[in-house]
C-alpha cells in the first residue's frame, strides 16, 4: 500500500468507473439542452454548508407560456414572470438538484449544481498497530481518521510534522452525504525525531464558488518517542589518549542515545570499569575500549592509550584549517626531574622552522605561529625538547606525536592545462579540460550562453561553440571562475630543424606557419614567451605564411612556452581577426650550478666527531655529484662525512650531459682549549703588601677566549690577571671556543715580608762596627799623642822610620 492510499476492491473500482462514465454521457445531453434552454442562472454552481441559505436568480429575456423551479425544497410553481428565485433558508437535503424550466416552443430546463458541505465532527492521529516507543530506522503507520464528512470527494488530508509539511493525499472515494474517512502515512523516524510532534489536517478544496478559505480541521499533536542506539562522542574521546609518562589522565566516554545508556571500560581480558570516567597512566593497557549500550543496541569506540611526556595541538581550533589565515600551534611539555634546561624545536616534515632555548618550569606550554598554504594539507608536524640535568652531562630527548592537519582551500583551476584563450582548428574538435584542486574536492560546471551548462571536467568545443565559456569550480571554501575564449584558428608554432633539447645560451629558431582565411590579406605577426611579447612585425603575406625569430634560450626558460599570434585584417573594412598558435613547450638542458649556501668554501668539524655536509646542484639533465679527496680518492654521494682525518681541502663536482662545475671546500679542524700549565702553576705566591701579575695562555682552534672567575659573580676577560693579598684564595682560569671549554684552578699563597727587618738588623750592624773602630782608633792613637805632650803637625819626611809606637794608618783602615 503506498503512503496515504486507500485499499479499494476491484469490483467497486469498475463500478466507480462505469459511474464516471454514464455521468459524462448525462452531462454531455444536458449541456446541450442547456444551450438551447433560453434562460440564465445568477450562480452556474452553487457550494453552501449543510443548513445554511441559498438564492438562486432563473430570468429570459423571450416571451413564455410560463416558467418555475423544480426542487425538492424551494420549488417556485409554474409562472408568467420573467424572473423566479430558487430559495432556501435552510438547505439540509444532500442529494437536492434543483432545475429552472421554461415553456418556449417546448419545454426546457437547466440544472443548477448544488454542493453542500460539511465540515468534520473529529480529526484524530494515531499509531497503527503500535503503543510504546519507536525505533530509529524502522518503519511505522500513521493514521488518520476523518468523521462526518461531506462531499469526501473534495476531501484533502494534509500531513505536518511540527510546522513543516510531509505529505497530503486526495480522498478517491465519492458520496455526497457524510461520511468517515482513514488515510495512513509511512514514516522512518531517526534519533532526531525523538519528542517529534506530528498532526493531520483535514481540508476541503470546493473551488472558487467556495469559502475563500477552504473549510479545514486539525488533529491534536501526536508526540513521539524514538529509542536510538547509542553514539558515542568522538571529539571527547579521540581514537589516540596520550598520557604523560609518571603522570595520570582522566577520559570521559560521553554518549547519546534513547534510552540513557550506560558506559563501561574494557581493560584487557577481564578487567571491565563501569563508569563515564576513567583514569589512565603509563600503566594503563595500551588498547581500551569503551562500550555504550542500551535497549536498542551497542557501541564500542576503541583507542590506543599513548605515553608521552610532550603534546602538540591547535590552539582554539578543531575544524580543518583556511589556506592563508593565521592558526596557533601549542607544545605542552611536561618533564622529569632533575632536568630544567629545555631546547624546544618546531618540525614540520624533517625542516626544522624554529628552535629556542628556554629556562622552564615544570610545565612549560609554548606557542608557534603559522600561516598554512594548500601544500601543507595533510602535513605532519611535531615539537621535540631536549632536557639536560643542571650540573651533569644527563640529558632526555622527547618528541611528541606528530600532528596532522587538513588545510581547505578556495579552488584554483589549473590554467596551464586551461588557457583564457583556447584554439580550434576550423571544421575540427577540440577537448579541453577544466581541472580544479581544493579542497573540499570542488565541483566542475561548464556554462555556455544563459542557460546551458555541462557538469563535467571535460568539454568539446568546435566552432559552432559559443566565443565566451565559464568553468566555474566549486566548493565550501569558495568558487573560482575561469572564463575561456574559443578561437578559432588556422596557426602552428615549431622548431627548426631540431627535435632535441636545447642547450642554455645556444642560439635556435622558431617558425611560425600561418594559413589564414580569405578575405583577410594583412598579419601582424607576434611573438610571446609566457605572456611576453617578444617581437611584433606587419607583414602583407601570400596565402600561407611562414615567419622565423631566433631565440636564445637560458636556464630559466626550461619548460617555458613560445607561441605566435597573427591577427588579420580584411582589406578595406573594419573586420579583423585573430589566430593563435598552440603553445610550444621547450626543454632546456643546462650546465650544472652547485648551491653555495647550503654547502660554504669552509666548513668546521671537532676534533673526534665527524660532520655530514651536502652537496646540492641544479641542473638538466640532472647532475651525478662526486666528492673529490686526495689524488685517487672519490665518494659517489651527494653526501660526505668529514673528520679530522679528511684532506684539508675536498672537492664537489657536479656533471651532466652539458658540462659539470667544481665547488672546493676546506674542512676546519676545532680543537677544545689547552692551558699552558707550566706558565700557570696551581698555586702562586704572593707578598703581603704587594700585588702580582699571573698569565693564563691556552692553545686551541678556534683561538680560545680568556677569562678569570673570582668568586660567584667576579669575571676578568684577560690572559693576565693581576692577583693581591685581597684575592680570593682560589682562581680559575677559562679558556673556551666554540670545541668546548678548558678550566684551570689556581690557589693564591699569601707570604709574610721579612725583607726590612733584615735590612734593619744588617743596618745596625754595621753602625755598631763602625762606632767600634772608631773608638780603637781614638784610643790607640789620639791618646798616645796627648800622653808624650808633643803635637806635630808635620809631614813626617820621606825616609823616615816610623816610629816604634807609631801604627800606620793603611792598618787602622
Amino acid at each position: 500500500m503506498q503512503k496515504g492510499s486507500f485499499s479499494l476492491t476491484i469490483p467497486f473500482r469498475i463500478f466507480y468507473l462505469l459511474f464516471l462514465g454514464f455521468g459524462f454521457l448525462c452531462f454531455s445531453q444536458i449541456a446541450g439542452a442547456q444551450a438551447e434552454c433560453p434562460v440564465q442562472l445568477s450562480q452556474q454552481r452553487v457550494v453552501v454548508r449543510y443548513n445554511g441559505s441559498v438564492a438562486v436568480n432563473c430570468s429570459t429575456s423571450v416571451s413564455h407560456k410560463g416558467m418555475g423551479w423544480e426542487s425538492s425544497e424551494g420549488a417556485v410553481p409554474k409562472t408568467s414572470n420573467s424572473l423566479i428565485i430558487w430559495r432556501v433558508s435552510h438547505l439540509t437535503e444532500w442529494e437536492i438538484q434543483p432545475s429552472c424550466y421554461i415553456n418556449y416552443e417546448r419545454q426546457c430546463l437547466i440544472e443548477l449544481p448544488v454542493i453542500i458541505y460539511k465540515t468534520p465532527d473529529n480529526v484524530s492521529i494515531s499509531i497503527v498497530k503500535r503503543t510504546g516507543p519507536m525505533i530509529e530506522g524502522q518503519q511505522y503507520e500513521l493514521q488518520c481518521d476523518v468523521q462526518n464528512v461531506a462531499p469526501v470527494h473534495n476531501l484533502t488530508v494534509k500531513w505536518y510534522k511540527g510546522q513543516t509539511l510531509l505529505d497530503q493525499t486526495n480522498a478517491i472515494k465519492y458520496s455526497r452525504t457524510p461520511v468517515n474517512e482513514t488515510v495512513l502515512l509511512l514514516i522512518r523516524p531517526d534519533r532526531d525525531d525523538d519528542g517529534a510532534q506530528y498532526r493531520c489536517e483535514a481540508e476541503l478544496d470546493l473551488g472558487a464558488e467556495g469559502p475563500q478559505y477552504p473549510p479545514n480541521k486539525t488533529s491534536d499533536f501526536l508526540s513521539i518517542t524514538v529509542y536510538s542506539k547509542p553514539i558515542i562522542n568522538e571529539t571527547k574521546l579521540p581514537s589516540v589518549v596520550p598520557v604523560f609518562r609518571g603522570y595520570s589522565e582522566e577520559i570521559v566516554c560521553e554518549a547519546e542515545g534513547n534510552p540513557k545508556p550506560t558506559i563501561s571500560w574494557i581493560l584487557g581480558t577481564n578487567d571491565i570499569v563501569y563508569n563515564e570516567v576513567l583514569t589512565i597512566s603509563e600503566s594503563t593497557p595500551e588498547y581500551v575500549s569503551c562500550v555504550a549500550e542500551n535497549s536498542v543496541g551497542t557501541t564500542t569506540r576503541n583507542f590506543t592509550v599513548f605515553i608521552q611526556d610532550i603534546s602538540i595541538s591547535t590552539v582554539n581550533h578543531t575544524e580543518p584549517m583556511i589556506a592563508g589565515e593565521q592558526y596557533d600551534l601549542q607544545c605542552s611539555i611536561k618533564y622529569v626531574a632533575p632536568f630544567k634546561i629545555v631546547d624546544v624545536g618546531w618540525y614540520k616534515q624533517n625542516k626544522n622552522n624554529i628552535i629556542e632555548t628556554i629556562k622552564t618550569p615544570d610545565i612549560l606550554t609554548y606557542t608557534v605561529q603559522i600561516r598554512p598554504n594548500r601544500a601543507d594539507n595533510g602535513s605532519q608536524f611535531w615539537c621535540e625538547a631536549k632536557l639536560e640535568a643542571e650540573g651533569t652531562q644527563r640529558t632526555s630527548t622527547m618528541k611528541s606525536a606528530n600532528l596532522s592537519i587538513t588545510v581547505h582551500f578556495k579552488p584554483i583551476i589549473n590554467e596551464t592545462k586551461l588557457p583564457s584563450t583556447v584554439p580550434v582548428f576550423r571544421g575540427y574538435s577540440e577537448e579541453i579540460v577544466c581541472e580544479a584542486e581544493g579542497n573540499p574536492k570542488p565541483t566542475i560546471i561548464w556554462i555556455l550562453g544563459t542557460n546551458y551548462t555541462v557538469n563535467n571536467e571535460t568539454l568539446t568545443i568546435s566552432e559552432s561553440t559559443p566565443e565566451y565559456v565559464s568553468c566555474v569550480a566549486n566548493n565550501s571554501v569558495g568558487t573560482t571562475t575561469r572564463k575561456v575564449k574559443v578561437f578559432i584558428q588556422d596557426i602552428s608554432i615549431s622548431t627548426v630543424n631540431h627535435t632535441e633539447p636545447m642547450i642554455a645560451g645556444e642560439q635556435y629558431d622558431l617558425q611560425c606557419s600561418i594559413k589564414y582565411v580569405a578575405p583577410f590579406k594583412i598579419v601582424d605577426v607576434g611573438w610571446y614567451k609566457q605572456n611576453k611579447n617578444n617581437i611584433i612585425e606587419t607583414i602583407k603575406t601570400p596565402d600561407i605564411l611562414t615567419y622565423k625569430v631566433q631565440i636564445r634560450p637560458d636556464r630559466a626558460d626550461n619548460g617555458s612556452q613560445f607561441w605566435c599570434e597573427a591577427k588579420l585584417e580584411a582589406e578595406g573594412t573594419q573586420r579583423t581577426s585573430t589566430m593563435k598558435s598552440d603553445n610550444l613547450s621547450i626543454t632546456v638542458h643546462f650546465k650544472p650550478i652547485i648551491n653555495e649556501t647550503k654547502l660554504p668554501s669552509v666548513v668546521p668539524v671537532f676534533r673526534g666527531y665527524s660532520e655530514e655536509i651536502v652537496c646540492e646542484a641544479e641542473g638538466n639533465p640532472k647532475p651525478t655529484i662526486i666528492w673529490i679527496l686526495g689524488t685517487n680518492y672519490t665518494v659517489n654521494n651527494e653526501t660526505l662525512t668529514i673528520s679530522e682525518s679528511t684532506p684539508e681541502y675536498v672537492s664537489c663536482v657536479a656533471e651532466n650531459s652539458v658540462g659539470k662545475t667544481t665547488r672546493k671546500v676546506k674542512v676546519f679542524i676545532q680543537v677544545k682549549p689547552i692551558i699552558n700549565e707550566t706558565k700557570l702553576p696551581s698555586v702562586v705566591p704572593v707578598f703581603r703588601g704587594y700585588s702580582k701579575e699571573i698569565v693564563c695562555e691556552a692553545e686551541g682552534n678556534p683561538k680560545p677566549t680568556i677569562s678569570w672567575i673570582l668568586g660567584t659573580n667576579d669575571i676578568v676577560y684577560n690572559e693576565v690577571l693581576t692577583i693581591s693579598e685581597s684575592t680570593p684564595e682560589n682562581v680559575s682560569c677559562v679558556a673556551e671556543n666554540s670545541a668546548g671549554k678548558t678550566t684551570r684552578q689556581v690557589k693564591v699563597f699569601i707570604q709574610e715580608n721579612y725583607v726590612p727587618i733584615i735590612l734593619g738588623i744588617i743596618a745596625a750592624v754595621v753602625v755598631a762596627i763602625s762606632v767600634i773602630i772608631f773608638i780603637y782608633i781614638y784610643f790607640t792613637y789620639y791618646k798616645k799623642k796627648t800622653r808624650t805632650g808633643r803635637y806635630d803637625v808635620k809631614e813626617p819626611k820621606a825616609h823616615k822610620e816610623p816610629l816604634a809606637d807609631e801604627v800606620p794608618m793603611n792598618e787602622l783602615c
